[in-house]
């Protein structure tokens, strides 16, 4: 008896040193979410295909934060994240492997974060928006954002503010708010503040109430993407802010009206601005343009399916404004192009894909 118990206590103990690999570990990372609920102010990695949990109303990043493909991102009711003076954001996913901003409440990516069950669904405006405040070399490509931008507050959910440059490639925008604050239409990609060399290519947006707010100084190709399975967006297009035109611009996009929204858009002396075939410019209530140089620095104005008209013609382009048949085009909805090369006035132009301007507007 006195020999078995001397092999079986030596086996007692060595079974209790082994480390466990039972059902309880698991490679999946996404088991264990990480909480984040300090600031960053050194340079940070968020591995992929991790689960993080912003809990946190404002997260502030001081450093770079470089996100690897995989990664979900999910932010707390109502929280921001924001970038300070030497903050910035590398985020390059992958098609198979795309980098997620969403929702606590939603399931569907990082599994069931908040532990509801199914009590609460992810709804627009759930979280607020990642503001870039001034960065100049973040980067998004196949990155996700969903169920960001707080009416009340900001309706954006990235916002390219105080004069930031971001590079946006192959990116979704889904189910989130943007809209109207001070009367002013916001993106829920705001770039109306944004360095005019800022890149937006690729991108997919749907089922948001307004897409995309620009600088009027930023180009815009015809690669992105306004609709997915027949859902578009409430006020479907592409809605450009600022005064002034300094530099030589392209204007591609024609799946979508660019719509003007100050009361007058001026294209500087010697500056062109060039549009694709089948661009549809609209004009909000009383808004115009100016080209100072002449009719030659609006390039292609009279190509193939180009017109200029009222933000409320559904007629071309869609419902731009997002109000059903609320309101009808009708003449003077919008002042009219203004044509001026300094020597010698030009007057408005009467161009057959002119419609619904002013024809009794009143030469500068």
């Amino acid at each position: 008896m006195k020999q078995l118990e001397s092999y079986i206590l030596p086996l007692i103990i060595l079974l209790i040193g082994i480390p466990q690999t039972s059902c309880f570990e698991t490679d999946d990372k996404r088991e264990f979410p990480e909480t984040i609920s300090s600031n960053l102010t050194s340079p940070t990695t968020w591995e992929g295909d991790k689960t993080y949990i912003i809990d946190k109303d404002n997260l502030y990043i001081d450093a770079q934060l470089t996100i690897e493909p995989g990664a979900t991102i999910k932010i707390m009711n109502g929280g921001n994240i924001i970038l300070r003076t030497n903050g910035n954001i590398i985020a390059n996913g992958t098609s198979t492997r795309p980098i997620i901003f969403t929702s606590i409440k939603d399931d569907s990516h990082g599994d069931d974060s908040n532990k509801d069950g199914d009590n609460t669904i992810p709804a627009a405006g759930d979280w607020g928006c990642i503001n870039l405040n001034g960065s100049q070399n973040s980067t998004f490509t196949y990155c996700q954002f969903m169920y960001g931008g707080r009416d009340n507050t900001n309706p954006a959910t990235v916002d390219v503010s105080s004069e930031a440059k971001a590079d946006f490639n192959n990116c979704t925008f889904a189910y989130n708010s943007g809209g109207l604050l001070n009367n002013m239409y916001v993106g829920v990609l705001n770039a109306s503040n944004a360095n005019k060399n800022t890149q937006i290519t690729n991108c997919r947006f749907y089922g948001n109430k307004v897409p995309m707010t620009i600088n009027a100084e930023m180009s815009i190709d015809n690669s992105n993407s306004f609709s997915n399975d027949n859902i578009t967006n409430k006020c479907n297009g592409i809605f450009v802010s600022g005064s002034n035109v300094t530099s030589d611009i392209s204007w591609l996009e024609d799946e979508v009206a660019f719509v003007v929204t100050a009361p007058d858009l001026e294209i500087g002396m010697n500056t062109r601005l060039t549009l694709g075939n089948n661009v549809v410019i609209k004009f909000a209530e009383h808004s115009s343009m100016t080209v100072m140089s002449g009719e030659g620095c609006l390039v292609n104005h009279d190509g193939p399916g180009v017109f200029f008209t009222s933000l409320k013609d559904d007629e071309h382009k869609g419902d731009t404004n997002g109000d059903g048949n609320a309101t009808i085009p009708s003449v003077a909805d919008w002042t009219g192009i203004f044509l001026d090369n300094w020597k010698s006035t030009k007057g408005f132009a009467n161009w057959d894909n002119i419609l619904y301007n002013d024809p009794q507007a009143t030469a500068k």
